[in-house]
């Protein structure tokens, strides 16, 4: 699923689809020569100081030789946990992996088992991941509960696969670059990568059932909204087939993906409603756009998320993907 590559410290960012059963969460970093302490926080909302509702506060201390545990929760700690070996040294890599269970969080580092943390606070409330302190983090990786055999929300079971292999952390070409063959897609899946923004671009083999679009970015620190269109034409005022406005926070709007289509100037009916809302700001998301015969499904970091029925037709009509706003686009790939 999602990873974020080399973040800076400290680092507040958004859970895909938020934690539940199955729900892993793996950190490699250092501890450099100089600190001694940090914190990784597993919390219900994005913010340090005052801090919000903390489910899990891990904190290695290297110069009291423990690692102590704890929750917040409306602005005062609970009691701390500090039992256990210390598997932290200075200058040495590590890897922690948080598992999310039933009734606890099990926490093991340099895959030996560390730890056991019972539920203080409801996991369905955890969103967001800040890590704080004397550390350098060289990856954070976010892994579902599901298996990659499986279908999403009826997406085919390869769907999920592609975008499980889209997330790894594999060398990409420098800012800018490009595949040849003018930046568009040869034989429909050579990627694009980093593309500039606002991007827009013709939709290679046009729209037809069974056709994917996978997207994969990170929204900006400060993100308020950005859009996707599917375009019939490249230019404004072309007819808009899915209009998919994610607003984290606009006006009186926060964290809505808003749908709708724009047909001869006139705008239909919004669609607002989603199940969860899996977008943060500094957090990398992989969607995937799939045409069906009577509808487009949408997946993000491996679970459906919306589906949109459709009101322009013929589908080969759509031809041009547009993507604007507060994002940094890292990959677009047609199939």
């Amino acid at each position: 699923m999602a990873t974020i590559m080399s973040p800076g410290i400290p680092y507040v960012g958004g859970i895909p689809g938020g934690m539940r059963d199955g729900r892993q969460i793996v950190i490699n970093g250092m501890v450099p020569h100089h600190e001694h302490s940090f914190s990784i926080n597993l919390q219900a909302g994005p913010n340090i100081n005052p801090r919000s509702n903390t489910a899990l506060h891990f904190n290695p201390r290297p110069n009291d030789n423990c690692v102590v545990r704890n929750s917040y929760q409306h602005h005062s700690w609970g009691g701390e946990e500090r039992g256990g070996y210390m598997p932290f040294q200075r200058g040495m890599p590590f890897e922690i992996t948080v598992l999310c269970q039933h009734h606890h969080y099990k926490v093991s580092v340099n895959g030996r088992h560390f730890c056991d943390f019972r539920h203080r606070i409801e996991k369905h409330h955890v969103n967001t991941l800040t890590i704080e302190g004397g550390v350098q983090i060289s990856s954070i990786r976010f892994d579902g509960a599901q298996g990659h055999g499986q279908g999403v929300g009826g997406f085919p079971g390869r769907v999920v696969g592609e975008m499980t292999k889209a997330a790894m952390p594999t060398p990409s070409p420098p800012a800018g670059a490009y595949p040849p063959a003018g930046g568009y897609p040869g034989g429909g899946a050579q990627p694009m990568y980093n593309p500039p923004m606002p991007f827009t671009t013709p939709i290679s083999g046009g729209i037809f059932p069974g056709k994917m679009i996978f997207i994969s970015g990170v929204p900006n620190p400060n993100a308020e909204r950005f859009t996707l269109n599917l375009m019939c034409g490249p230019y404004d005022g072309s007819d808009i087939a899915l209009h998919c406005d994610v607003r984290l926070r606009v006006g009186g709007d926060f964290n809505v993906v808003l749908r709708n289509s724009c047909q001869g100037g006139g705008w239909g009916a919004e669609e607002r409603h989603s199940p969860y809302f899996p977008f943060m700001p500094n957090a990398n998301f992989d969607m995937i756009i799939m045409a069906e015969h009577d509808k487009f499904k949408i997946a993000v970091n491996n679970q459906h998320l919306l589906e949109f029925r459709h009101r322009l037709q013929p589908l080969n009509r759509i031809d041009t993907l547009q993507i604007k706003g507060d994002l940094r686009l890292t990959q677009v790939r047609f199939q």
